[in-house]
């Protein structure tokens, strides 16, 4: 049965991903329209989420056996991005890191649909007793991660992303068709493909320069390094920095908590807590590799959630957002993004997992 789901969804990816995509747009407009509305499109989009991780793997693993083609009828290559290379190869290397990679995903994608869950069912006081475990959840994940991965940044995403896109494919093979071994050397630590020196004079009808093939061929250095090398050791400085990124979160739910949640305490310590963490990362890592420096610009817009946080949102940002949804409100084509606004602000006041960023 599986096998069959997986030859359906590899035929026709990108019909799979139209249906995806517009199921996952669905739940942008969905909250606001009928009672637990908000319920029903955060548990879509977390099926959706397990859904398109699945599919993804489906399809990486048919392109690596040379099911898939391109839009030329030639098989289609995967180039791994650095993201890619370094987390898939950290999960090959480290069983506790490939383990903790998966299940802190899996806690991400259905954090804010358990924590609806809970504040209905469970009232809001046990709702903040869950998001605090899920919050102690992903901690001990982080610093499994931490650990397992020699003292290196933990990115916000930790499972490699979509390789494939289906929009690019053509006519797929069929399933029982597989590549050529002779025309690939698959490196044995590294996981790599690479084209074959037979494959190349091949191609070139015999009359092939290697010197000129290796010269017309620049290599990134980040596209062959290994996975450590990708990233900074973090010194005393840096992992300081580090663990309070990660503590973050928890202490920001605790001091709510304690303080309560519109307590600007709670707040301002939260806020702290991640500028002393970046300013302590960005004095260690002087000169940021690729995905460090991704990274760090993923944090610095983490920033942006302080501005729909209580009680900065009730005090400062709610009433201007109300006023852009009104002025959007009266206007032909951009009416449905003050319906947007109009609909998720009281999700930002209620759960916490919308405005997290953890």
């Amino acid at each position: 049965m599986l096998q069959k789901y997986a030859s359906f969804v590899v035929n026709n990816a990108a019909q799979v991903n139209s249906i995806e995509n517009g199921l996952r747009t669905l739940t942008y407009v969905l909250p606001g329209r009928f009672a637990d509305a908000e319920l029903a499109s955060e548990a879509i989009y977390t099926l959706l989420s397990f859904v398109g991780v699945y599919h993804d793997k489906l399809l990486a693993q048919a392109a690596i056996k040379g099911l898939l083609v391109d839009k030329q009828g030639q098989p289609l290559k995967l180039d791994p991005t650095v993201f890619n290379r370094y987390h898939g190869q950290m999960a090959h290397a480290s069983d506790v890191y490939r383990v903790a990679a998966h299940v802190l995903s899996c806690v991400q994608y259905a954090e804010k649909l358990v924590e609806m869950v809970a504040a209905k069912r469970l009232g809001n006081r046990r709702r903040w007793q869950v998001v605090t475990w899920i919050e102690i959840t992903k901690v001990v994940l982080r610093l499994a991660l931490l650990r397992a991965s020699g003292q290196r940044m933990v990115t916000g995403a930790v499972v490699p992303e979509r390789e494939v896109d289906p929009g690019s494919l053509g006519s797929t093979k069929h399933m029982e068709q597989g590549v050529d071994a002779k025309k690939q050397w698959k490196g044995g630590r590294s996981r790599l493909s690479f084209t074959s020196v037979r494959e190349i004079l091949q191609q070139a009808e015999g009359n092939a320069d290697l010197g000129a093939f290796v010269a017309n061929s620049p290599q990134n250095a980040e596209r062959i390094a290994p996975a450590p090398s990708l990233m900074h050791r973090l010194n005393a400085l840096g992992l300081t920095g580090e663990l309070l990124f990660i503590l973050r979160p928890l202490i920001y739910v605790l001091s709510m908590r304690k303080l309560g949640a519109n307590n600007w305490r709670a707040w301002a310590l939260s806020l702290l807590i991640e500028l002393t963490s970046r300013q302590m990362l960005r004095s260690d890592i002087n000169v940021p590799r690729t995905l460090e420096r991704d990274e760090m610009a993923r944090r610095k817009w983490l920033f942006v959630y302080y501005l729909v946080r209580m009680p900065f949102f009730e005090q400062f940002t709610e009433k201007r957002l109300s006023r852009v949804a009104m002025w959007c409100s009266n206007k032909p084509v951009i009416s449905l993004l003050g319906s947007l606004i109009q609909d998720y602000q009281p999700l930002w006041k209620q759960y916490y997992f919308y405005t997290a960023g953890s």
